[in-house]
């Protein structure tokens, strides 16, 4: 089967899953995807089974014929907000060819969100014949704008498990560790907050490692017990998970987090907000970490203090228990699902 993929920023994750489909069902990709910046820090290339392209919106043509060429047998789109891409999937869909639209924003009932429902069809349905959603946050937003349950496909984002396969927790390191850009969305300057007052005070004894760059870095604490480590590729982050203590991820809002997932791979117990949505599928209060609402500083400070003081056994029965849930969420689920659309078209 060839599967056309008109994609924004191309990310290895997502790259980890086309490969995944091409070994077990030999399906072709032809993707296309916005140009990468000169400065992006590692670079995804086509491979075997995967055809990587630059999107230019001055080649429509050139694109256009590549792609009738390809022949597609299904169409994914991600999001609904390039023009040329709604055409291709408008032209495609109106001669039978499948098309997914992916997304991940969950339901806050925004007037822009309302607005989006009452006018879906125009906007939305009229160009795609599916939609996939990472979990339950966003599916209740698919509902929304009039997708019907056997359009609504699941598990959109999915973390390279392959590079964490060997990655398990085999210390009790007293430490929490947060990746991700430093900027305010994140909920780190809450973090930072909570951190700096419970170490000065000197009554708990942990560590925290920032692994990240962005504009709110100078409001790490400058503490002995704290680290910084600025942004490194993704195919380092499993050696820095691998004996790091405790995930965190404090964000205000998080639309899903595949890095939730990273760290469920790798053994962390978590802690993570309401408002974070892949915490709905991969972290549970009290089995393998705590969530909180995200603008309560006095609730964060309790799991911290909570966690400093958890024994040995059940910090590895978390570490246990977040690679269970991890394993809900795999590369091969991610394949039958793609392909459940031809199948059952």
């Amino acid at each position: 089967m060839n599967i056309l993929v008109l994609y924004t920023r191309l990310t290895g994750y997502w790259m980890a899953c086309m490969r995944k489909d091409c070994e077990l069902n030999n399906n072709n990709y032809l993707v296309y995807r916005k140009t990468p910046s000169k400065d992006a820090p590692f670079k995804i290339e086509s491979e075997p089974g995967i055809k990587i392209r630059d999107y230019a919106s001055d080649t429509e043509m050139v694109i256009n014929s590549e792609i009738a060429n390809f022949k597609p047998d299904l169409i994914y789109i991600a999001g609904w907000t390039n023009k040329h891409y709604l055409k291709i999937a408008k032209t495609y869909k109106s001669n039978g060819i499948p098309v997914i639209t992916g997304m991940d924003n969950q339901w806050l009932g925004t007037l822009k969100q309302r607005i989006a429902s009452l006018f879906s069809y125009t906007l939305i349905r009229k160009y795609v014949t599916y939609i996939w959603v990472p979990g339950k946050p966003q599916y209740y937003y698919a509902r929304k704008l009039g997708f019907k349950p056997q359009h609504i496909l699941t598990g959109l984002y999915c973390a390279d498990e392959s590079i964490f396969e060997k990655v398990t927790q085999t210390k009790h390191v007293k430490q929490f560790i947060f990746v991700g850009r430093v900027v305010d969305h994140k909920g780190v300057e809450n973090l930072f907050e909570v951190v700096d007052k419970l170490l000065k005070s000197n009554d708990y004894e942990f560590k925290l490692h920032v692994i990240g760059s962005g504009p709110l870095e100078h409001l790490i604490p400058k503490h002995p017990n704290v680290k910084h480590t600025p942004f490194v590729d993704p195919e380092k982050i499993p050696e820095l998970l691998t004996n790091a203590g405790t995930f965190i991820l404090p964000s205000l809002y998080e639309a899903w987090g595949v890095v939730v997932h990273e760290a469920a791979l790798a053994g962390l117990p978590m802690v993570s907000t309401h408002q974070c949505g892949a915490a709905t599928e991969l972290l549970i209060d009290g089995f393998n970490g705590y969530t909180y609402n995200a603008t309560d500083k006095d609730a964060l400070t309790r799991v911290i203090k909570k966690l400093v003081l958890q024994d040995e056994q059940s910090y590895f029965k978390m570490s246990a228990n977040s690679k269970y849930l991890a394993s809900n969420i795999n590369l091969t689920r991610w394949a039958a699902q793609i392909n459940s659309v031809v199948i059952g078209n």
